[in-house]
């Protein structure tokens, strides 16, 4: 090989080195989702949507109906945790409801593995930004994500949400869902303070 042309090469391999260093990284595109329905999409969590999940969450007017697990105020920390934990389970089981066009957080559900002999039982909860409320969204959801969970939960028997006293909304969602007031459980929890009444709804395979 030739001294010219050695200098050629070298020359030409640095200037492929600098023109691929240039070279703008290609987006990361959130997680396929699960459920593609009418009115929004369900998909895994993914790092990106820490400050959507908290501007979605960040709202005393929905923490007020959670467990104390949930965040009041709901920071871009505690978004990253969430996100971390939800994604750590094997498999997942708390997903992130987002806008169809642009895959933006718009809530969460999830399920809740009982065990020992209530392992055939799972608990299904979910939350909705204020903004997306009386839309029919949450209702959409949580009918199509529970012939998921029983599509891909061979041991699943039955389904069961808990919703504290004076959620109208929610056991309004439940029952459109095909889900059946079982019991009122009372004095069951305190929440803010306050000791109040649970209701138990079921749906079955």
């Amino acid at each position: 090989m030739s001294k010219r042309f050695k200098i050629a090469l070298i020359r030409a391999t640095r200037c492929f080195s600098s023109l691929s260093s240039q070279t703008p990284a290609v987006p990361k595109m959130p997680p396929a989702p699960i459920l593609k329905l009418k009115s929004c999409l369900v998909r895994a969590y993914d790092e990106g949507d820490v400050k959507s999940l908290a501007r979605a969450a960040n709202n005393p007017k929905i923490s007020r109906w959670m467990r104390n697990t949930f965040p009041q105020p709901y920071t871009t920390d505690d978004a990253k945790k969430w996100i971390s934990i939800a994604n750590s389970a094997s498999p997942i089981r708390d997903f992130a409801i987002c806008q169809l066009d642009s895959s933006v957080v718009i809530g969460g559900i999830g399920l809740k593995a009982r065990d020992d002999i209530h392992y055939r039982t799972m608990e299904i909860g979910y939350w909705l930004s204020e903004d997306r409320w009386h839309q029919g969204i949450a209702t959409e959801v949580v009918i199509a994500f529970s012939n998921w969970a029983f599509e891909n939960f061979k041991q699943l028997l039955r389904l069961e949400a808990e919703v504290l006293e004076g959620n109208v909304g929610s056991c309004r969602v439940l029952e459109k869902a095909g889900f059946v007031f079982e019991a009122r459980q009372k004095n069951a929890v305190e929440k803010m303070g306050a000791v109040m009444d649970t209701f138990i709804y079921y749906k079955l395979r």
